[in-house]
């Protein structure tokens, strides 16, 4: 057990303090009824930080992205309905391997709270879930070998365009020994009286 615990230490100091650029992605379709709709993330970068606590069951770090879409009439034609409504989303999963939150594992006590937890700031307005928004900050608790998708801005187009950007997002990531993962997810969906499209864009994966 100390053996696994020390690795873990070791691991938590790994990540390096300094941005990482990751690719810029794009997509297209052409809707049933002759749109032609785009999306691209760009400005994609992930910053992990030293943890100020120097606590081997934390990570930290920032998260930049922009994304935009566009929705035109496809070369070639003249389309046959009119777009009813378009959502352009942007999101941050954040995955966490080993949940150490209830101090079973390692035998440290009961103080991480029930579940290891995510905290996003510098991005106001957001919302986990269902719930209203909050600002400045977000929390939500992460369970180990599962997922958590939350969002970092929702714009309804207003024209034939529309852009969301995200600039150094702060991430604090508490209660995970195991490795912390994040990664950024676009979505644009499309609607017309005839056909509902959705096109998703994933970034690379970086470690926090």
């Amino acid at each position: 057990m100390c053996a696994v615990l020390a690795v873990l230490i070791a691991g938590a100091g790994a990540a390096a303090a300094a941005p990482t650029p990751l690719a810029s992605t794009y997509d297209r379709l052409v809707t049933d009824d002759g749109w032609k709709i785009e999306l691209r993330a760009s400005e994609l970068v992930v910053n992990p930080m030293s943890n100020i606590a120097n606590s081997f069951a934390s990570r930290e770090g920032w998260v930049s992205a922009r994304v935009g879409a566009l929705v035109t009439p496809a070369a070639g034609r003249t389309p046959s309905q009119p777009v009813s409504s378009g959502v352009l989303e942007q999101f941050l999963v954040v995955g966490c391997q080993i949940d150490i939150s209830d101090g079973a594992t390692f035998g440290l006590g009961s103080s991480f709270g029930p579940n290891a937890n995510v905290t996003i700031s510098g991005q106001p307005g957001v919302s986990v879930g269902g719930s209203a928004s909050v600002s400045p900050s977000i929390s939500s608790k992460l369970k180990p070998g599962t997922i958590n998708e939350i969002s970092l801005g929702k714009k309804t187009l207003q024209t034939n365009r529309a852009s969301i950007r995200a600039k150094r997002v702060h991430v604090r990531v508490d209660g995970c020994a195991g490795p912390v993962t994040v990664r950024v997810i676009v979505r644009l969906s499309v609607s017309t009286p005839t056909a509902d499209d959705t096109l998703n864009l994933y970034s690379a994966r970086m470690w926090l």
